[in-house]
């Protein structure tokens, strides 16, 4: 047996082992239980909620019924909730230490039960911003802007993750914003679907609907290669979406280059690829990760870690194409506070939002669904709302 493939559940296993024993350690210290039957009692429960996770993804590969759905749905809900409570359980030791130093007089019990308090309710709040994403509006400037593109709408979006979790009422929900937004471009940069399972066709119908004056773009994500990438291309290719497979295509001045999830090798695979931009035009990528779109590991698994833990943000690839302008998505934001913080790290803080890098825009989206825990604690998911505005001489 390959030992790769069992460092990754069993790192998870040790991760969720870590953090429930955190979380319940403190708490127990906080509230000061000593009875022997009621610690018991706790650590079973430890014990058996650390293995709910890997053992609700291994039940709904394994058959996918309604109750391996129930129990993947209660254990992601219980995995959001507990690393909040772990951020909760760390705030309190820190107010605790603080309170020490200063010679302020505090109660344990009072201080953990607020910051539980505050866990709790910022789950619900997550789980209801995971449902209802925002208009994020953004204004990217860019070189000799076409005057068939100033004052127009290019709606971003990314991560909806249609499953178990986002169906086909949260779908139609989203087509429904975009069009009245009366965009002239939707491009949709990957994860479309959410790769655990659910009736992916049936939630992909409110597409059909999707509407915009010059077309409907997709590149594919991670997901799509989880859920069985030649199934999910069948799926989508029934919808209006156009699949860019390392693909270029132009329109009124406007290049778009559509970048296949996990990346290309070298710029020649990227079909009708001019080396050099038409002067007076705009190219805009789009590629599921906020990274180089050029591979840098060997196979899908390689480049798939390496996109994860070890990203390249050099970009030296979109700097040789003279890009204006990457959209991406992929991080959503972190999800879950603190994961923020990480996924801040790991991608050098270009995790969300715009950024100028060398010349041209990054723009990663937050995404508009969710992967896991159904719920958003580091900020709404989105849709963003572009307009290309002319940018000032430098």
């Amino acid at each position: 047996m390959n030992m790769k493939l069992l460092f990754f559940p069993a790192a998870l296993i040790c991760l969720m082992l870590g953090i429930h024993f955190a979380v319940f350690k403190s708490f127990m210290h906080f509230f000061q239980i000593s009875r022997p039957q009621v610690k018991i009692l706790l650590y079973t429960a430890m014990a058996v909620l650390s293995f709910t996770f890997i053992t609700a993804f291994i039940a709904l590969h394994w058959r996918e019924n309604l109750w391996t759905v129930a129990y993947y749905k209660f254990a992601a809900v219980w995995t959001g909730f507990v690393i909040h409570c772990l951020a909760a359980a760390a705030a309190a030791w820190l107010l605790l230490a603080a309170a020490r130093v200063t010679g302020i007089s505090v109660s344990a019990k009072t201080i953990a039960a607020a910051a539980l308090a505050i866990a709790i309710l910022g789950t619900g709040y997550g789980i209801w911003a995971a449902f209802h994403p925002a208009l994020r509006h953004v204004a990217v400037p860019v070189q000799s802007l076409p005057e068939s593109w100033k004052n127009t709408t290019i709606v971003h979006i990314s991560d909806l993750h249609l499953g178990f979790f986002h169906q086909k009422a949260f779908a139609a929900r989203v087509v429904n914003r975009i069009n009245a937004l009366n965009p002239e471009l939707v491009l949709v940069t990957g994860d479309l679907l959410d790769g655990m399972g659910g009736n992916y066709a049936e939630n992909v119908a409110p597409l059909d609907e999707l509407r915009a004056s010059h077309g409907t773009f997709f590149v594919t994500g991670n997901h799509e290669h989880y859920a069985g990438i030649e199934k999910s291309l069948e799926i989508i290719s029934k919808t209006p979406l156009r699949v860019l497979d390392d693909e270029t295509l132009e329109i009124a001045g406007l290049e778009i280059i559509g970048v296949s999830y996990p990346g290309i090798a070298d710029p020649s695979e990227i079909k009708n690829l001019q080396p050099q931009k038409t002067p007076g035009s705009v190219r805009i990528a789009m590629f599921h990760t906020p990274t180089e779109m050029a591979k840098n590991a060997g196979g899908m698994q390689q480049q798939h870690n390496a996109n994860y833990w070890r990203p390249d943000t050099a970009y030296a690839l979109n700097q040789k194409l003279d890009m204006d302008l990457q959209l991406s998505g992929h991080t959503h934001h972190g999800q879950v506070f603190p994961v923020n913080l990480l996924t801040r790290l790991l991608y050098r803080g270009r995790d969300y939002g715009l950024t100028k890098i060398n010349g041209f825009y990054l723009y990663t989206s937050c995404g508009v669904g969710s992967w896991g825990p159904p719920m958003r604690t580091t900020g709404r998911p989105e849709i963003a709302v572009i307009r290309l505005v002319e940018k000032a001489p430098e």
